[in-house]
């Protein structure tokens, strides 16, 4: 009894792994990246949970400045359509002009797909593109294609 109760108690190494994954790398609205996980905020439809990914399985990150009036059909608000991408909620995605007065800070909004090997790519925002490609290469494979444009 006393072998299990120990058993069952959470070693150093545990508490370790907890603490640091308590302390994201990255983090903004739409996003969170911890050792090992990006965590993409309002994912899944209706309940609007997260989407956890490990980033071992991201073998590519594309992006798109976010634009007035996207292509049709690449960008959704929230969901899929004929992309192969399922996006996050975003409900100002296709309404977000990225001129370089566009909000007082001079924020440039991007769209951000993540490729795992599936058939369906995760979407996402950011407005924070190059901290969010600079700790996503350090965190994923040698081998990541980061490229600007989408895949499809």
């Amino acid at each position: 009894m006393e072998r299990e109760k120990a058993s069952e108690s959470p070693s150093s190494s545990t508490s370790s792994t907890i603490q640091k994954k308590s302390k994201p790398l990255f983090k903004e609205e739409w996003s969170k990246i911890y050792l090992g996980e990006l965590v993409i905020k309002s994912f899944y439809f209706p309940t609007a949970a997260k989407k956890r990914i490990a980033t071992s399985t991201i073998k590519g990150i594309y992006y798109r400045k976010q634009d007035f009036i996207p292509t049709i059909g690449d960008v959704e608000h929230w969901g899929m359509k004929t992309s192969p991408c399922w996006w996050a909620c975003d409900f100002q995605r296709k309404w977000r002009v990225n001129a370089p007065d566009a909000d007082r800070k001079g924020t440039a909004y991007y769209n951000v797909v993540v490729d795992c090997g599936e058939s369906t790519m995760k979407g996402f925002t950011t407005a924070n593109l190059r901290e969010l490609r600079s700790v996503l290469r350090k965190e994923c494979r040698p081998d990541l294609v980061v490229k600007e444009g989408f895949p499809w």
